[in-house]
């Protein structure tokens, strides 16, 4: 019987050993360092080919809003399928519109208090301006997954970014797999950086990334 036990225990433990474990992730964070530029804020960091991954946005409300001839956010990440919404909560009429090729969009004048929507389902950088208002200017950023971040006031960012998927309702996307990635930043006054940077099985790498004033380049080609 005590040998009928140790067998049936011994089974056991090879067949938890055999058994596949929880999948193994970790993330990047870093800071961004900028030249000639005032501050190193709303510098998009993002991985250009890491995995899909499913996000639920039926419970999910992007805003980009209009307050004091300012369009806030300056820049706003969203996975396609995204639909923001554009409330004029200014004391003044605009006029907003997008020429750009990823979605090109014009939604007319409209009244402060009115809100208008776009659904953004090509990934893809978007301008968008105020016809009425010259100086009006700022960037949505449409992603292909939702590994990206936006740089804070001191140019720290962190993949996955959990404050915005907490703000966004995103749930179970806590890690990157592990693998080597292609990281890319993206700001309209500043040349593009890429590098590769490989992410560890568990726990966080730490990167630093310098830009210089220039033209950018494209998001994805």
């Amino acid at each position: 019987m005590k040998r009928y036990f140790i067998t049936i225990t011994l089974l056991l433990a090879l067949l938890v050993l055999c058994l596949p474990g929880p999948a193994m992730a970790g993330g990047i964070s870093g800071t961004v360092k900028v030249k000639g530029l005032r501050s190193p804020a709303n510098i998009l960091v993002y991985l250009t080919k890491a995995p899909p991954a499913f996000v639920d946005l039926s419970k999910t409300e992007f805003v980009m809003d209009q307050r004091n001839l300012t369009f806030i956010p300056h820049i706003l990440p969203v996975p396609v399928g995204a639909t923001i919404h554009f409330p004029n909560n200014d004391k003044v009429d605009h006029n907003v519109f997008s020429l750009s090729r990823t979605k090109p969009f014009n939604l007319g004048s409209y009244t402060p208090g009115e809100i208008k929507t776009v659904l953004f389902d090509k990934p893809g950088m978007v301008e968008v301006r105020c016809d009425v208002h010259a100086e009006m200017a700022a960037y949505i950023m449409v992603m292909k997954n939702p590994y990206f971040a936006v740089t804070d006031a001191k140019g720290r960012f962190e993949i996955p970014d959990a404050k915005y998927l907490k703000q966004y309702g995103f749930n179970g996307l806590t890690d990157i797999p592990p693998e080597k990635y292609f990281i890319k930043t993206r700001h309209e006054k500043l040349k593009t950086k890429k590098q590769t940077v490989v992410v560890p099985k568990n726990g966080t790498i730490s990167i630093q990334l310098e830009l210089s004033r220039g033209t950018p380049g494209v998001l994805y080609k």
